[in-house]
């Protein structure tokens, strides 16, 4: 019974949280730095300039296993293709996820540099 009781409280600290309903506020370098909100829903993603509240970019997501995600652009002014994929990671601790690149053919995704915490915000529905 005692190796039960072990193993079961293992797996909560493995697990990762989802990051559909969750919105975040960090510094993106698009290519100045800048404040931006990315708000993910269900499987769309959209990122916002902070201070104009203006909507930069729409991607479709993908929540992908060991904390990881794709996102593909539908819309928005960055240099990346609506067919090229990227893959990133990300680890939430308490109220700040960081994000980091796997896989990202796009350079105006990498180059985002999304390499700061981003904090948990609050933002209205697009």
């Amino acid at each position: 019974m005692p190796v039960l009781f072990a193993c079961a409280g293992a797996l909560p600290a493995q697990a990762q949280k989802s990051l559909a309903g969750t919105t975040w506020v960090g510094i993106a370098s698009i290519p100045e730095p800048v404040e931006i909100v990315l708000q993910f829903k269900q499987d769309t993603v959209f990122m916002f300039v902070k201070d104009s509240k203006q909507l930069a970019e729409t991607m479709h997501y993908t929540q992908k296993g060991n904390n990881q995600f794709v996102w593909q652009k539908i819309s928005g002014g960055s240099p990346c293709d609506t067919q090229t994929p990227g893959t990133w990671a990300y680890k939430i601790k308490k109220d700040e996820v960081n994000f980091t690149v796997v896989d990202d053919p796009c350079p105006g995704r990498t180059q985002a540099s999304l390499g700061t915490p981003f904090k948990k915000t609050t933002w209205p529905n697009p």
